[in-house]
């Protein structure tokens, strides 16, 4: 693995102002990128939790700097509002001295629709479910603003739907249509695997999406829930293929 000694990383999260466990994830991602030592500094800020983005060019010394949007897709966070707020005018950015490489968000890589199939195989096979004959329901974010943001998701659904390893995928969003509420309208097969597309985005995998199945917070099922058994995934975590993703997006950042 080739190290970075004056490179630093800050992995930008979403984090919440109701719930201080929602950066638990994101900060968990940076000790572990730490712990492999390629870079050398990593720091974690976050769009509604200390230490927030304005504060990410004074949190790092190293005169190259990485910033990877640790979300998972693109939308306004991603494309306007998190580099604005650190001060980023492109994918490179130059100012005083120092380099800043912005990157595409970590759910972009081209790698997350195979890591999100085998989260869902898994998940079913503990259940007792056959993969083939689940239907997979994910449930992305999205945006409330005109347009959506529903590029990413798609994007990883036609993927996951190409790859027949599942009896029919489904796309649902929290926040624009088609909405999460009516997962039970999309789905196909009696056996439901429901993934969430977040990456580290604590809050809503355990604050908003269990009780569409009626479920309370870090219950999975398997649960009888509208005329279907649905078994609840978890988003992704501080697991090590989702840390060699984001040392990949790195890498691939122009250094």
């Amino acid at each position: 693995m080739t190290r970075h000694p004056d490179t630093a990383l800050i992995l930008v999260g979403h984090g919440s102002a109701r719930h201080p466990d929602g950066a638990a994830p994101v900060l968990a991602l940076a000790e572990e990128v730490r712990r492999r030592g390629v870079f050398a500094e990593v720091a974690a800020v976050f769009m509604k939790q200390y230490p927030p983005l304005a504060l990410a060019e004074r949190m790092v010394s190293a005169p190259n700097v990485i910033v990877v949007p640790v979300f998972a897709g693109r939308g306004y966070f991603t494309d306007s509002l998190i580099p604005a707020e650190i001060g980023l005018t492109g994918p490179v950015t130059h100012r005083d001295g120092r380099i800043f490489f912005y990157t595409a968000p970590a759910g972009t890589h081209p790698r997350i629709p195979e890591l999100m199939a085998r989260r869902a195989e898994a998940i079913a096979e503990t259940a007792g479910m056959t993969p083939d004959g689940c239907s997979l329901l994910l449930i992305a974010h999205g945006s409330s603003r005109p347009g959506g943001a529903g590029e990413t998701p798609r994007a990883i659904a036609q993927s996951l739907a190409a790859m027949n390893r599942f009896h029919d995928v489904a796309l649902t969003f929290l926040e624009q249509e088609p909405k999460a509420e009516t997962w039970a309208e999309r789905v196909q097969a009696s056996d439901v695997i429901a993934l969430p597309l977040l990456v580290a985005q604590g809050m809503h995998a355990s604050q908003d999406i269990p009780p569409l199945f009626g479920l309370k917070a870090g219950e999975s099922g398997p649960i009888p829930a509208q005329g279907h058994r649905v078994v609840l995934a978890t988003g992704l975590g501080a697991e090590p293929d989702l840390v060699d993703l984001i040392l990949e997006i790195a890498a691939a950042a122009g250094l």
